[in-house]
């Protein structure tokens, strides 16, 4: 134990000088950001047997708060192939089961079938422009879906997923696994994985989740079949989600799937199957 009644004389003034420096660690930086023109922001996923619609908005300064932004006075059209282009008309509509807002719909029903080209053109009075492709990729069906309890009592088990599918041979292909349960009229998700073929090329693909099922859930489970751009996107978005708040972790950037802006558009396809935890 150290007796500061015997300290030296330097020591005290040594104690001192780090007492005030301590005092004085705190200086408020003043650091000007550059001001950048807001781009166009999309988000639009074409799905069959559901009507053309998308949000837009414009993007903001980060300290400018989660404000929306919807631009009302931008022409949008999607044209399939060679056919007449589908016109979106601005109007707010709500989606609350699923938690979204679009801006823009036409009531036209999508309908596109593996090989079609669809095409999203964005312009506005401001001189800007946004376009985007995406190619209907045709769905992977389940090879099987399954589960397992483990050893726990009844009353305290839980059980892990198990989804299989065949992957096409020679072919790059990337997959999104989703599974999602609905309890009065609330969607709540359980699953969701991207993956690559990278490692099982025309191999059959595994993917177990961890125990967290119960008796008696009831899961809707997705196998979206999805082209690189649209990959890309969600994995970068869950990369920066990980990154966010964290000061060791390398910035990401959001890879989006459109030009002249932000967002992503693309076609969903998919093989779903309910699944009954018994």
């Amino acid at each position: 134990m150290i007796s500061f009644a015997r300290l030296p004389l330097f020591l005290w003034g040594l104690l001192a000088l780090v007492s005030f420096s301590a005092c004085d660690m705190e200086q408020e930086i003043e650091v000007k950001l550059p001001t950048l023109p807001s781009q166009l922001v999309v988000e639009c996923y074409l799905e069959n047997g559901q009507p053309y619609r998308l949000a837009l908005s414009e993007s903001q300064s980060y300290f400018a708060g989660n404000q929306p932004s919807p631009v009302d006075d931008a022409k949008v059209t999607i044209t399939k192939n060679n056919e007449p282009p589908v016109s979106l008309t601005f109007k707010l509509v709500a989606d609350e089961k699923n938690e979204k807002v679009y801006t823009h719909q036409n009531t036209r029903v999508v309908d596109g079938k593996p090989g079609d080209v669809f095409t999203l053109l964005i312009t506005d009075p401001r001189g800007r422009r946004l376009t985007g492709t995406t190619t209907v990729l045709a769905p992977v069906p389940f090879d099987s879906v399954g589960y397992k309890f483990n050893d726990k009592p009844v009353e305290s088990q839980e059980a892990y997923l198990l989804v299989r599918w065949q992957d096409q041979p020679s072919v790059k292909n990337f997959y999104r696994l989703l599974a999602h349960q609905d309890s009065a009229g609330v969607v709540d998700s359980k699953m969701d994985a991207e993956l690559n073929d990278r490692l099982r090329d025309g191999k059959k693909i595994t993917y177990t989740t961890t125990y967290r099922f119960k008796h008696d859930d009831t899961l809707n489970i997705k196998l979206f079949h999805i082209d690189e751009a649209y990959y890309n996107f969600i994995s970068s978005i869950e990369d920066a989600r990980r990154a966010n708040g964290n000061p060791f972790a390398q910035p990401v950037s959001i890879k989006s799937t459109v030009a002249g802006g932000f967002g992503v558009f693309t076609h969903l396809n998919y093989s779903a199957k309910q699944l009954i935890i018994k």
